[in-house]
């Protein structure tokens, strides 16, 4: 590979707010790292949308704008990866921020390890107005993460970055809505090296003051899903991937024991979010019903690492 290789940045846009959008756009654009092209698609978004980023494009000839209509965002990141050049793919989510040399720090690793296939990084979660709530660590080193990876993702999917070889023999699979990153790094994590960077180059933004359970609840579940579905192929069943298979395994998860580990995960996770905003005293009692749902000494051991986030920023 070059010392410079080509990368294709790309971020799937759906009537984001402007300041948050052109703070993402921005990040990108003022990489150290510049030998890039920008592929941002405009999924059926609002006219102001498209209209915000028709002004960016005039400042940056590096920026490729594809529009169509409402797709979701798995179909459109296959579709933006497939009209890329580059030989590296990185994401980018319209609502986060790039540290400005994140994109050299990863193609770094890439130039100095060949065999490496996928790579992502730390990051900071922040709120609405840039305020950091927390480091979010993640581990290192490709054996630990692929046993790692098996229950639970260890990568957060606005900061990797994969070589496009891999895309041609992977890529995104539609049914996994809300996990369709979990699942993809955990198919490449079987047969090829991955790693993280430990160092927060990406900043996450979240809403911690939502605690709405309806698209937690679904991509928790997709979760569970990912992993079993890791179990079946690592056994050498459900080899060839079908909608029937992931039929039949959404299937087999529709247990009252799943059910109650699902719901013991969804407490959990609105935990740590009322925990950003400081109500203590209702997270407590999430997570005691977590607990209840899930008693046991990982389900305790998760109970207290919520309490004391590690990486968490008074």
């Amino acid at each position: 590979m070059s010392s410079r290789p080509l990368v294709s940045v790309i971020l799937p846009v759906y009537n984001e707010r402007r300041e948050f959008l052109e703070s993402a756009v921005e990040s990108v654009l003022r990489q150290t790292y510049d030998n890039i092209e920008f592929l941002i698609a405009v999924d059926g978004s609002i006219p102001q949308t498209a209209a915000i980023l028709d002004e960016m494009v005039l400042r940056d000839p590096r920026i490729r704008l594809i529009r169509h209509e409402n797709r979701g965002l798995t179909v459109t990141l296959n579709e933006l990866i497939r009209l890329s050049r580059g030989a590296l793919i990185a994401r980018q989510d319209s609502d986060d921020i790039s540290e400005p040399d994140r994109i050299e720090r990863q193609v770094s690793c890439f130039t100095s390890r060949p065999e490496l296939m996928l790579l992502g990084t730390g990051c900071l979660l922040i709120d609405a107005q840039d305020k950091v709530y927390y480091r979010e660590p993640v581990k290192t080193r490709s054996r630990r993460l692929k046993r790692i990876l098996k229950r639970t993702n260890q990568f957060v999917h606005g900061s990797v970055m994969f070589r496009s070889e891999i895309f041609l023999k992977y890529g995104y699979y539609e049914e996994y809505r809300y996990a369709e990153d979990y699942d993809l790094f955990s198919r490449i994590a079987e047969k090829y090296e991955i790693d993280n960077i430990d160092l927060p180059l990406y900043r996450y933004r979240i809403n911690p003051k939502s605690i709405s359970v309806a698209k937690m609840r679904e991509q928790l579940f997709m979760g569970m899903v990912v992993r079993e579905s890791g179990r079946l192929r690592r056994a050498g069943l459900e080899t060839h991937w079908s909608r029937e298979s992931y039929e039949r395994i959404t299937a087999s998860l529709n247990t009252t024991s799943h059910q109650r580990k699902l719901e013991s995960m969804v407490c959990t996770a609105q935990a740590r979010n009322l925990l950003f905003v400081g109500k203590k005293k209702e997270a407590w009692v999430k997570l005691f019903r977590a607990f209840v749902f899930s008693p046991g000494i990982r389900e305790l051991l998760r109970l207290v690492s919520c309490v004391v986030p590690r990486g968490y920023v008074h």
